[in-house]
């Protein structure tokens, strides 16, 4: 198989990253693009408004936007799962990327093993659904996870499953100059009957990730780790998810938490899901790593703008915009008011 992005190394200070101490990330989904031109002419439209980092995703649910020893090729890039599109998006974006002067970080999503509601197909790598139907996780109550419009997961206390999502780890390391590995969809999907061998084990392949990888690993987490303020109807990372994203800080498993806080600053402030508020929170217990706060950018440029401010006025030392797509309107005037 041919290693593409071999002949790129990391950089160590990206161009638009000199311009700024500041970490100016952004989340670019595999939803974001259709094709090559798609793809090339969103890393220039990221490197144009003073981005310093992109987290590509280059897994979805168990199957590969790269050529894949483990995991077929995704349906999504030619209509058939497995089928080779004749083109490697992820060694393009390394490239491309790092050419504009941006570190590239692979972003995987980690236990979503399928989505829709028929079963995958037949493919070369078989994918794991097919493979392994005992990774695939059923509900807290004992009863079947059917096949939805949403996600199926693996397994989180499946040894296998952690095995995978190191191999696969491994292997993006092994073969792409990459500047960082980011992590998705690390927890369970819903509560479950054993919160602490649930917690335990989704930290278990957050720490056999860690063990396996020499460059910074990153973590998309839940915006409310933990429900303190009362509010009402809100999940939250620990309690719901068994995620416990601030212990992760803590012990060194994490370089860096990004906490999606997808609600805007609150007038006044505190009041249900303020950013401002959760953000405080995530960043007392950084520890010995960094939060960088995730903005969601469906509300519009002013208020995207004025959660990276609350962010800064928290001490944050970078912020993460989700994402491209949603916010390619106004992208250009976002950097230029930056």
């Amino acid at each position: 198989m041919l290693l593409l992005a071999l002949a790129c190394s990391p950089v160590d200070l990206p161009a638009a990253a000199a311009a700024t101490a500041e970490v100016r990330g952004i989340w670019l989904t595999r939803f974001a693009w259709s094709n090559r031109e798609e793809l090339e002419d969103a890393l220039g439209e990221l490197a144009a408004a003073g981005f310093t980092d992109v987290y590509f995703q280059v897994r979805g649910n168990f199957d590969a936007y790269y050529p894949s020893a483990y995991e077929p090729w995704a349906e999504k890039l030619t209509g058939t799962l497995g089928q080779d599109p004749g083109w490697d998006p992820l060694a393009l974006v390394v490239d491309q990327g790092h050419a504009l002067g941006m570190r590239v970080h692979a972003y995987i999503n980690v236990f979503p093993l399928w989505r829709g509601l028929a079963p995958p197909a037949e493919s070369s790598p078989r994918h794991a659904l097919l493979d392994h139907p005992d990774w695939w996780l059923g509900r807290a109550d004992g009863s079947p996870w059917a096949l939805n419009d949403s996600y199926v997961f693996a397994d989180p206390g499946a040894p296998g499953v952690r095995q995978r999502v190191v191999a696969v780890s491994e292997d993006l390391l092994d073969r792409y100059a990459l500047d960082g590995l980011h992590l998705d969809y690390i927890r369970y999907p819903a509560k479950q009957a054993d919160p602490a061998t649930a917690t335990a084990n989704v930290t278990a392949t957050v720490a056999a990730v860690r063990a396996a990888v020499d460059v910074p690993l990153s973590a998309a987490v839940w915006g409310v780790h933990e429900n303190h303020w009362g509010w009402d109807k809100v999940a939250d990372g620990l309690p719901t998810y068994h995620q416990d994203s601030h212990a992760w800080l803590a012990d060194g498993l994490l370089d860096v938490a990004m906490p999606m806080i997808y609600w805007q600053v609150s007038d006044p402030p505190g009041e249900r899901l303020d950013f401002t508020t959760l953000a405080a929170d995530h960043l007392a217990q950084s520890g010995a790593g960094a939060v960088y706060p995730g903005l969601e950018a469906r509300y519009g440029l002013e208020p995207a703008l004025a959660c990276v401010e609350a962010a800064r006025a928290q001490g944050a030392k970078g912020w993460v915009l989700f994402d491209y797509s949603q916010a390619k309107e106004w992208l250009a005037e976002f950097g230029r008011r930056l």
